[in-house]
């Protein structure tokens, strides 16, 4: 059995490959390292001279990027990727993490591409579309899931305020605001 870093390595490795222009962004950092923990799992990175990412089995004793991501945000990059983001901390060379962020951000691996080397175009293309479904179906679950526990906490158990409450409350914060100005310059003609 293949161990889990190698699968991932070299899921990596098949990822940018569908992406010259990504490896390109990398290749201008060859010969730096990159530590990615997620949780209490870390694999150790370093970019080879075609911009790809080499799995290393060793700590480097000072990565050129740390990069810190929460376990809870592993399903948001299969249903909402751009909020995984939120979730992950870089820390170290600036230039390096600017470009992993810009990768982050825009890299949208050809799924369909990769998986026609394995099984073929058109059972790549059934079960991308299979995979597209899923992932409609999961953002629509949660985003009603979403919904209906905010109306149970506004409606229900009265746990939030509802949208005419919170209007009602933010004009009361602003009213008292500005009435509390008016109060001070009174004052300040007075003393």
């Amino acid at each position: 059995m293949r161990d889990p870093a190698q699968t991932v390595s070299h899921a990596l490795h098949a990822l940018l490959d569908t992406a010259p222009w990504a490896l390109e962004r990398l290749r201008p950092f060859a010969g730096q390292t990159l530590v990615l923990n997620v949780g209490t799992w870390t694999l150790f990175f370093t970019i080879d001279e075609r911009g790809s990412l080499v799995l290393n089995r060793e700590r480097p004793s000072a990565p050129a990027l740390t990069l810190d991501l929460s376990p809870s945000a592993l399903p948001l990059l299969l249903l909402r990727p751009e909020e995984a983001l939120h979730h992950l901390h870089l820390s170290g060379n600036s230039a390096l993490a600017t470009e992993i962020g810009f990768l982050a951000k825009h890299f949208r691996p050809d799924l369909e591409e990769l998986l026609s080397r394995v099984v073929g175009d058109r059972g790549a293309h059934r079960l991308g579309h299979f995979f597209r479904q899923g992932s409609a179906w999961a953002r629509e679950t949660l985003s009603r899931s979403q919904s209906m526990l905010q109306e149970y906490a506004t409606e229900e158990i009265h746990l939030l305020p509802s949208r005419a409450q919170a209007r009602r409350f933010a004009l009361q914060v602003h009213q008292l605001d500005e009435d509390l100005g008016h109060l001070e310059q009174r004052l300040g003609r007075l003393l």
